[in-house]
């Protein structure tokens, strides 16, 4: 038997990679670097995304005295976090899709080493 079919041949998955797929991800860490370097605290963070929100149609929940299929609203939790949505059109017995994510500020109290 062969050395090389006993040895899994590590390769580097970025070769593989279409340019198309490249541009995609530079685009994305792009735009994360430029999120990272404007908000430094969840305050900050609430108030860029409640913009980008804002600007996509998304509405504040409480503007809303009824929801309706196809309804983007947000809530504001102490303006440090956040709960976003869009209404569907399935009742809530088939079920639902959950994305959590978190905002963290940075430690200032740590020593570099």
């Amino acid at each position: 038997m062969e050395k090389e079919e006993l040895f899994n041949k590590k390769e580097v998955g970025w070769k593989n990679i279409s340019s198309e797929s490249k541009e995609r991800i530079f685009k994305f860490s792009d735009e994360y670097i430029y999120f990272l370097n404007k908000v430094k605290t969840e305050r900050e963070a609430v108030k860029f995304v409640k913009k980008m929100l804002d600007e996509n149609g998304f509405c504040d929940i409480s503007a809303k005295e009824q929801l309706v299929v196809g309804d983007k609203v947000y809530y504001i939790n102490r303006d440090k976090s956040m709960y976003i949505a869009v209404i569907g059109k399935e009742p809530l017995t088939n079920g639902l899709k959950v994305l959590g994510a978190h905002i963290d500020s940075p430690r200032l109290d740590l020593k570099p080493n």
